[in-house]
């Protein structure tokens, strides 16, 4: 899995049943590829060439770090049944006309470059049955922290933040920003790649007419189903805001983190359904002044999943081996009060060794 962070490859082995992690690693992008990947996604023209050879540069670089994995830990790739593969998704238009999703990372080529079968296009097999594509994590999430008479939430803080309610149904879509704009407003204030623990935002101050032009903007009035990404979430989106307004980097940085917090909690009140505690999965997790934040504003406990004995860095790369798993069982998964999508069926499309 890489996310729309952009920042590397997350692998993840794991035993089908009972659902086991058993192994999972982090390989960073190298720095050429990453400027390459961020730049499409921000929306620079490439000709049909330059796609293919960053699909194929994708596709081999998922490649090596898999064989890398297999060999680091010592596995008989014989015994490996699948391996489920996101790829970079550069273009996601879940609305009007297009409907497409794009995810870069040349699937054929990592199934000969590994010898092991390949289940990918994940995101457009659910837009095809009407779906947004997206978030596809909340059936994961319910397998792993669904408890019986306890109302569950699962927040994942990836570039985008996407909620999960576990109750009564399954109920999961994307609140909007979550690192994607963090990071690069640091990057570009700081020159560093991420604002470690919240520190930088720490020494900011909330700019309160700011947060509020954010929260009316119309994708957080939208309702579910929903799902978005950088392609509306971006530097051209920020800088619309504030353009005409002076505010100070760190005062955007500290305001940004609060959006975060602050949607999550108009998020879940809107959905009307009482939280008995929030797990918290994805790298945000590891900001401490949001984890602060959120138990401020939300009225239940909110932890990591490491509480859980579950590394919140390795459920997304979980949730593309659990979904190959049950493509290779030729299970069908519904996600109708999540994506939206009309139609159970069998999520991605299998890549052969020949």
């Amino acid at each position: 899995m890489s996310g729309t962070s952009a920042d590397g490859i997350d692998l993840a082995l794991i035993e089908d049943k009972p659902l086991t992690l058993l192994s999972s690693d982090y390989i960073p992008f190298k720095k050429d590829l990453q400027s390459r990947v961020l730049a499409v996604i921000q929306g620079e023209a490439l000709s049909a060439c330059d796609m293919a050879r960053l699909d194929a540069d994708l596709g081999q670089a998922y490649s090596d770090a898999i064989n890398h994995f297999v060999e680091k830990h010592q596995l008989d790739r014989t015994i490996i049944q699948a391996i489920g593969l996101h790829g970079q998704t550069v273009a996601h238009l879940p609305d009007g006309s297009v409907n497409n999703s794009i995810q870069l990372g040349h699937p054929a080529l990592v199934a000969s470059q590994t010898n092991i079968p390949v289940i990918s296009d994940f995101r457009r097999t659910d837009m095809v049955y009407g779906g947004q594509g997206a978030p596809l994590a909340p059936a994961l999430h319910q397998a792993l922290f669904k408890q019986s008479n306890q109302n569950i939430g699962v927040l994942n803080l990836g570039g985008i933040a996407n909620l999960t309610l576990i109750g009564e149904q399954l109920i999961g879509f994307d609140v909007g920003p979550a690192n994607c704009l963090l990071d690069e407003w640091c990057q570009l204030h700081t020159g560093h790649a991420y604002d470690y623990e919240g520190q930088w935002a720490k020494t900011g101050q909330v700019n309160t007419n700011l947060l509020h032009a954010f929260l009316q903007d119309p994708y957080f009035l939208k309702q579910p189903p929903k799902s978005t990404g950088r392609e509306y979430f971006n530097q051209r989106w920020l800088n619309a805001y504030i353009r005409a307004m002076k505010v100070l980097p760190e005062d955007v940085q500290r305001t940004l983190l609060i959006l975060v917090a602050e949607s999550v909690k108009q998020a879940i009140t809107d959905s009307q359904i009482s939280l008995d505690q929030l797990i918290v999965v994805g790298g945000g997790s590891h900001n401490v002044l949001l984890m602060v934040t959120l138990q401020e504003k939300l009225d239940c406990t909110v932890m990591t999943s490491e509480a859980l004995s579950i590394s919140p860095d390795d459920i997304e790369a979980m949730l593309m081996a659990w979904l190959a798993a049950r493509h290779c069982r030729g299970q069908k998964t519904n996600l109708k009060t999540v994506t939206g999508c009309q139609k159970p069926h069998i999520y991605g499309i299998r890549y052969g060794v020949g």
